[in-house]
């Protein structure tokens, strides 16, 4: 479970339908720079959403997704990785790298709780990061280290995550 849902289980991403954008809205986004380019992405891209997140998608041409734009149901701030990569596996894939940004200030975007990640294609990786796997629970530490346990659907190959 991920903190800040306390007693919540996890439900896989399902795909949503939003709602259609009131004038005001229309209004507000037609007021920022390329806001006519935000809408039309807005509409071009997909909603997913589940007991805890929704989460926009938008896809290259090829159907791989490039950009994830997540936040929390109740629009709190989230800072699990866990359930970050577990919406990155179910959206874009497993074999998908991604990564967040912390950009220079003159490209800071900080207007919500709302956290992006934006993905390689399929199979490519970055030129850093870790060149194996080490996932452990709880009770595995080494050298001190402190886990929280693993959920239950993580321990098995098919959710790729084993020690």
């Amino acid at each position: 479970m991920g903190r800040g849902h306390p007693g919540v289980g996890w439900s896989p991403m399902q795909p949503a339908t939003r709602k259609p954008f009131t004038e005001a809205q229309i209004e507000e986004m037609l007021a920022i720079p390329d806001g006519d380019k935000l809408i039309a992405e807005l509409e071009a891209s997909e909603l997913w959403k589940n007991n805890r997140y929704t989460v926009q998608a938008t896809r290259r041409e090829d159907g791989s997704v490039i950009e994830l734009s997540i936040r929390r149901n109740d629009r709190r701030a989230a800072r699990d990785w866990r359930e970050f990569q577990r919406i990155k596996n179910e959206i874009a894939g497993r074999d998908v790298e991604a990564v967040e940004l912390f950009p220079a200030e003159d490209r800071l975007m900080d207007t919500a709780n709302q956290y992006f990640l934006w993905c390689l294609p399929p199979g490519e990786k970055f030129p850093m990061g870790f060149h194996g796997r080490n996932v452990r629970d709880h009770d595995e530490g080494v050298t001190g280290s402190v886990q929280r346990p693993l959920p239950d659907d993580w321990k098995n190959q098919e959710n790729g995550v084993t020690t």
